[in-house]
């Protein structure tokens, strides 16, 4: 489908414009753009490399989708990092409105040190969820926040609690799915670090879920091996899905789907 020209070059304009300008809180997801000069002291920020740039392409392919889509149309949009970016959401649910924006090694927001404008979920909000007219939020984060073992996991808890207030604020009738993360597997070098920080993490949602009764896909629960680990069979590398885990998790959605009405009877 053409985008109309004029339209689609704003929305990179736009684009271009929010990922220059940003700020280390993690509620901050906007700044005045002047267009001044800073003071003389002030280093100008550095030029995106390989990952950053990977993070801006992938948000401009979100702004040419959402030009496409129905406006009167609510999405299931599944928000989240490289797990979500590899779930091939039109294969497993070939019917339905679904929007991937999940996007490689992102995470909630930036770092505390506001080291990197093109890193998190508070930065593209408007691309990955205010833009796609939600019907359900489907939502998994952390992995690449709680692997930071010297940031207090209540930062980026913030963050994780800011995306899914200003969503409900601006769609009240949005259907919140929050999703754990699953433990890594023998094949990750940093399983011993990180898996301890995941299960604190994981806490963190479980009480917020009960806390704001949303529903909740407990994708450690339902993986972890025995050992504490996600088991071989349903991993490539020890932290990213194959087939079999993904097979798991699209059963969860497909369950929730199926409560709301959203798929019919058997269908799949």
């Amino acid at each position: 489908m053409r985008l109309a020209g004029s339209a689609f070059a704003f929305g990179i304009s736009v684009l271009v414009v929010a990922l220059t300008v940003g700020a280390a809180d993690p509620s901050a997801t906007t700044m005045p753009t002047t267009g001044r000069a800073g003071p003389a002291s002030i280093s100008p920020p550095p030029a995106p490399g390989k990952w950053e740039n990977f993070w801006i392409d992938r948000v401009k392919e979100f702004i040419a989708e959402n030009a496409t889509l129905d406006r009167n149309r609510r999405n299931i949009v599944f928000v989240g990092d490289s797990l979500t970016q590899g779930f091939k959401l039109k294969t497993y649910f070939p019917d339905l409105p679904v929007l991937n924006r999940g996007i490689v090694s992102d995470g909630g927001c930036d770092f505390p040190s506001g080291r990197s404008l093109y890193r998190g979920v508070t930065r593209r909000m408007d691309e990955s969820i205010f833009a796609c007219n939600p019907s359900h939020l489907i939502y998994l984060i952390g992995t690449n926040d709680v692997g930071v073992t010297n940031v207090p996991l209540d930062y980026w808890f913030g963050a994780y609690k800011f995306v899914i207030g200003q969503t409900r604020a601006k769609f009240p009738e949005v259907k919140i799915i929050l999703v754990t993360c699953p433990p890594t597997g023998e094949a990750y070098a940093r399983r011993a670090t990180l898996n301890p920080r995941i299960l604190q993490w994981n806490e963190l949602i479980r009480g917020y879920a009960a806390k704001e009764r949303f529903r909740l896909i407990d994708l450690h629960a339902m993986l972890v091996g025995t050992d504490g680990l996600l088991p071989a069979e349903m991993t490539r590398d020890g932290l990213h899905f194959n087939q079999i885990g993904y097979d798991r998790w699209a059963e969860a959605v497909r369950a929730i789907l199926k409560e709301d009405g959203v798929i019919k009877g058997d269908a799949h």
